[in-house]
């Protein structure tokens, strides 16, 4: 006679299949993309306008100083005086209008700025365009001569504006869709100023130009039309 099994089954234990299991693929998607920042849209792009703090305009503009010079210092040496010398003026405009104009005019920003998360943009959030022009050789030119005043002026300046900002109508905001990773994104975030929000429901709003809403600041009453029919 089969020896019998008499180990009584608990009726209120439940037996889970692998396919009952709880996946944490999704878990582990969603942690990436909270630690990579949101997905950039299609299409073109209007930033929010936080302007960025003097902590990462310091950074963007150390990595830019640091690639510039690795470039002189590398090429220098081997361009037989045709580069970075007292007698090459032209070329190095050249360099620097392509350094510098081209990618603002094109995407907002600079390598540096590129690493950093920082975009310059127009009034309306987007990309400034030939507005770029001004900025970079005008503006840069004015706020460097006179001492390095027009750069330090972005920090007391309450859109974090310099003087090469305010000759172009340009600000310099944080671009939630690059700046590295996330502890690093929130540390440059001391400093920043907030001036509307595109990205979320607008209160006292009124139209734009476009027809986009705008979130009222009270830090920044102009930023909104006042409605005299009220």
């Amino acid at each position: 006679m089969p020896p019998t099994n008499n180990k009584r089954r608990n009726p209120r234990r439940r037996v889970t299949s692998a396919r009952h299991q709880p996946s944490q693929t999704g878990d582990i998607a969603n942690k990436t993309q909270t630690s990579r920042g949101p997905g950039k849209p299609d299409g073109p792009v209007i930033y929010p306008m936080i302007f960025a703090g003097p902590l990462r305009r310091l950074y963007a503009f150390t990595i830019d100083l640091g690639l510039i010079l690795m470039v002189v210092y590398t090429v220098a040496p081997i361009s037989g005086n045709a580069m970075f010398n007292t007698n090459a003026a032209p070329q190095d405009l050249l360099f620097f209008f392509g350094y510098f104009v081209i990618p603002t005019t094109l995407w907002g920003r600079t390598p540096g700025k590129w690493v950093a998360g920082t975009v310059v943009v127009d009034s309306d959030g987007r990309t400034p365009g030939p507005a770029a022009i001004p900025r970079e050789m005008i503006g840069r030119f004015v706020s460097t001569i006179s001492v390095g005043l027009g750069l330090a002026w972005l920090v007391f300046d309450p859109k974090r504006q310099g003087w090469h900002d305010k000759i172009a109508g340009t600000f310099v905001v944080a671009n939630p869709y690059s700046g590295g990773p996330k502890f690093m994104r929130d540390f440059f975030k001391i400093g920043e100023k907030t001036y509307g929000d595109r990205t979320g429901p607008a209160t006292d709003s009124t139209d734009r130009t476009d027809g986009a809403p705008i979130r009222s600041n009270p830090e920044f009453p102009d930023r909104i039309r006042p409605d005299s029919d009220k």
